[in-house]
């Protein structure tokens, strides 16, 4: 299970935050607070547990993994993927271009509908 701990994140108030996703790419399964930016990476009980702001909360999300060490592979596996199709420069590039050619489109459309 050597790698395959889990990483806390327990910054109730994160917005966006980096360190789940690095910890995701690095195959870390992820334990945060279900509030802010974590809600946004994490997909909880696949990548990780979104827990209340509690100890007994993120107690529990880590007895899971202590109870079923394959667990924590198995989700730091599904970690990968997801931040890897997710939140990749290839993604986000698609994403981007995608937006402006959204943008673009509606504006002819909108300028097509004034010339009428």
């Amino acid at each position: 299970m050597y790698g395959a701990y889990p990483r806390t994140v327990r910054d109730r108030d994160e917005h966006f935050g980096i360190v789940p996703l690095e910890a995701m790419a690095a195959h870390k399964p992820v334990i945060a607070c279900n509030s802010g930016g974590p809600v946004e990476t994490v997909k909880d009980g696949e990548s990780g547990f979104l827990c209340d702001p509690t100890p007994q909360s993120f107690s529990l999300a880590m007895a899971k993994f202590l109870k079923d060490p394959s667990l924590a592979e198995k989700m730091g596996a599904n970690a990968r993927s997801h931040v890897t199709t997710t939140f990749s420069t290839k993604t986000f590039g698609d994403q981007l271009n995608q937006y402006a050619v959204d943008v673009v489109a509606k504006s002819k459309q909108h300028n097509r509908y004034k010339a009428e």
